[in-house]
Order: C-alpha cells, then structure tokens, then sequence
C-alpha cells in the first residue's frame, strides 16, 4: 500500500469513528448494529485509489426516513412489527411495535423528527470533510514531487 492510500486509510478509519459518535450523539443507538456493520476497503492498484465504507442498509431510513408501503396489508405491518419488537427492546422504551409498524406502514417516517434529528451520516460526510482529505493527499505528493526534483537537479 502506497502513502496516499495509507493517508485514506487513515481518514476511513476516523470517519468511522466519527459516524459512530454522530448516531450516538443523536440518541439513534438501539442493538449497535449499525455501528458493528460499518466497513470500509482502500484498494490501490499503483495508479488510483478506491475507498468506500459500507455500513447497514437502514442507516437510509435514519438519514431520510421512509415513505409508506405501497401495499398498506395487514401482513407488512406484522412483518415490520416483528422486527420492531427487537428495536423496542434494545431502545428500552415502551411502544407497542405492531401499532407502531403500522403507522409506519400507512405514514411512514419523516425525518427529521422529534426522536431522530436525522443527517446522521450527512454531519460526518461533508464539504469540509471532502476537502481535508484532499488537503491531506495534496501535503504528501507535494512532498514526494519536491523531493523527487530536488534528488534529480540538486548537487
């Protein structure tokens, strides 16, 4: 692995850490799987880099919410419902989850809301975060360009 790749690696690693925070810091932990499921792969074949982190699929519905199903049954609202028994358990709370599934069947989610201020991932993921990477990569092949010039002319 090359130094840039090392240097994304490192900001892969602290924006991990920093995506952990924000859903914590918004009171959005319930089993932790979100937490336990964020991944992230830097491949560098010499000529680019490829970095990406993964996590859980419903970090979309903590990030922007859900809309309603389009089949309104009885049958999706059990289905939800059996889910959100567990997310009831592991938040703690006193809900009833088969009446919950199925306003959330019917209604969906809006996000932002009262319990979930949403941009979970948005918070960590920005211009500015962009940019400091870009800022870190530019620092290092400014240094390996000068000293390689200064090797080539410099007696």
């Amino acid at each position: 692995m090359t130094q840039a790749a090392e240097i994304v690696r490192s900001y892969m690693i602290e924006t991990i850490k920093d995506l952990i925070t924000s859903y914590s810091e918004k009171g959005l932990r319930a089993s932790g799987k979100y937490e336990k499921g964020l991944t992230y792969t830097v491949e560098d074949d010499g000529k680019k880099i490829r970095a990406v982190i993964e996590s859980e699929g419903h970090v979309w519905f903590m990030e922007k919410g859900r809309r309603p199903n389009k089949q309104q049954t009885a049958q999706q609202a059990r289905s939800l419902g059996h889910i959100l028994e567990q997310w009831v358990k592991d938040k703690g709370i006193s809900v009833n989850p088969y009446a919950a599934a199925w306003k959330i069947v019917r209604e969906g989610i809006d996000v932002p809301n009262r319990f979930n201020p949403g941009k979970v991932v948005e918070d960590v993921v920005t211009n500015e975060w962009y940019d400091g990477l870009v800022w870190e990569l530019k620092e290092h092949y400014i240094f390996v360009i000068t000293t390689q010039v200064e090797r080539l002319f410099r007696k």
